[in-house]
């Protein structure tokens, strides 16, 4: 029951504790994809305006009605304010040789000369390269980091007849990401589809231009529109959760991360504390079990020593204190069950009444320690000689003993009975007293029937009389009473003469 609860409360706080995990990874993984999309949408738009000038440059530039008109009309329409706004650089018209013959930011054209520029090699080289995005470069003027837009310049029979680019400050797509809200270990990024970043907050300038194309990760960015997945960032070595987006139809990426870490601090910590709620609830639950299991134990062992000392106090309280046989009060109880017995099987009972001659005199003689060591040898005697599964010796008090014996004919008792006083007598004990000069026993035998006449009182009347009879015989001899025959007196006597004629011979002989 215990280990079934245990088990259920830690069931339920694993799952509580998954749960909290994957609330978790979804949280920021919406947060990261709204983010996402919101930062596409503002990027795609800005890119789109920038480029509607570009085309617009490229439209005005093949248009033959505009050679003919002045040159300061024909600069206000080919270049319109949206290309002076700010973080835009100015627009740049180039020819078939890469030098510059159009300036937005002036009427009189620089003089440059860009044909080493990576657009203009694209351009030159591919006719359907449509709006490039090229590397993050610096200005030749000032320094300033900016990302090249250009769209191809072609003659009316399609050959390749320039470029028109325009620039973009990278500062100005930095302020863009840097107004996004992220937590500390996140980032976000712009990259072309090439590998080559373009943007990124945290603003991190000597990483723009780097190619992240080699990392392990970047096949994920070319083999779907939109994703997400986790991966080790290349620039810093951090696993990281990542969330991407083509930016529109353009060769743009667009990824928003947040570090594993950063997403485990906010369910690792609360797991930890439900976890350790949880192992002290565990614990608590497996002590207490633990506890009732011991008091349990320390129960059943008490009731066990208490069964053991109530079974010993019956024990002691049925045996005799000297000689270690069962007493008088089992020998009672011994009795009404074998009667009972008797009565319902029609089985012969013979009752058996033992006693130590001249055992006063021995007493007096030799004292009584002397008397109880004598009293322990008839004893063991009768240990030996009475074993049987329904057979029973006792001392039935002072010097005399009982046995009861079930299923036995006449004669098979008399011999045992014999036996038992021929075991007393080579013991060899000797008694000045006594006629032979040893310890001897009188035994008196009752065989008894019930149910013909006679009750468990007149048994041991008979047993009782067979007794005093061989004492007046002359001790050391067995005598036996038939319990078929007591009607008188007389009957008894004669009974006895004719039942214990073998004995008694003996006896005399003796």
């Amino acid at each position: 029951m215990s280990l079934t609860a245990t088990l259920c409360l830690a069931s339920a706080s694993a799952v509580m504790v998954l749960q909290m995990r994957h609330s978790a990874w979804d949280q920021v993984a919406r947060t990261s994809q709204n983010l996402l999309e919101v930062t596409e949408t503002a990027i795609d738009r800005n890119i789109e305006l920038y480029d509607l000038s570009l085309r617009a440059v490229v439209d005005g530039l093949q248009n033959p009605n505009i050679e003919g008109i002045a040159p300061d009309l024909r600069h206000l329409i080919l270049f319109d304010r949206s290309s002076t706004a700010n973080g835009l650089g100015a627009i740049l018209a180039l020819d078939a040789q890469g030098d510059v013959f159009m300036d937005s930011a002036s009427q009189v054209p620089r003089r440059l000369r860009l044909d080493d520029r990576d657009f203009f090699r694209i351009h030159k080289q591919r006719l359907d390269a449509g709006l490039y995005i090229g590397a993050p470069t610096r200005t030749q003027k000032d320094g300033r980091l900016v990302i090249p837009f250009s769209r191809r310049l072609t003659y009316a029979d399609g050959t390749f007849a320039g470029v028109v680019v325009g620039a973009m400050n990278v500062s100005y797509l930095d302020a863009l990401l840097q107004r996004l809200s992220i937590d500390p270990g996140s980032s976000v990024a712009l990259f072309r589809t090439d590998g080559v970043m373009l943007a990124r907050n945290p603003s991190n300038l000597k990483g723009l231009g780097e190619n992240i194309a080699g990392s392990a990760h970047f096949h994920h960015y070319l083999e779907q529109d939109a994703g997400q997945f986790v991966a080790t960032a290349k620039l810093d070595g951090i696993e990281r959760f990542y969330t991407f987006s083509h930016v529109g139809s353009r060769p743009l990426i667009l990824n928003v991360n947040v570090a594993v870490a950063a997403i485990q601090a906010i369910w690792w910590p609360k797991a930890i504390g439900i976890s350790a709620v949880v192992l002290v609830l565990c614990l608590g639950l497996v002590g207490l079990t633990l506890q009732l299991q011991r008091e349990l134990e320390r129960r059943v062992h008490a009731e066990r020593v208490a069964l053991d000392a109530n079974a010993e106090l019956a024990r002691l309280a049925a045996t005799d204190g000297l000689t270690g046989l069962p007493n008088r009060r089992h020998f009672d109880a011994v009795f009404d069950q074998l009667w009972q017995r008797a009565e319902r099987t029609g089985e012969r009972l013979s009752l058996l009444l033992i006693d130590a001659d001249r055992f006063k005199s021995y007493n007096d003689t030799y004292g009584h320690l002397a008397g109880d060591e004598v009293l322990k040898t008839i004893a063991r005697c009768l240990e030996r000689q009475v074993s049987g599964p329904h057979e029973v010796a006792c001392r039935f008090g002072g010097e005399e003993f009982a046995v009861l014996l079930i299923g036995l004919a006449g004669r098979e008792v008399v011999g045992r009975a014999e036996d038992i006083r021929q075991a007393v007598a080579r013991t060899w004990i000797p008694h000045r007293g006594q006629d032979g000069g040893f310890v001897t026993v009188s035994i008196g035998v009752a065989c008894l029937v019930p149910g013909v006449g006679m009750s468990p009182h007149q048994s041991f009347a008979a047993a009782d009389a067979a007794l005093y009879e061989a004492k007046r015989r002359g001790r050391d001899c067995v005598v036996c009473h038939n319990g078929q025959e007591q009607n008188t007196d007389d009957g008894v006597e004669a009974s006895r003469a004719s039942a214990c004629q073998g004995s008694l011979s003996q006896a005399g002989q003796r």
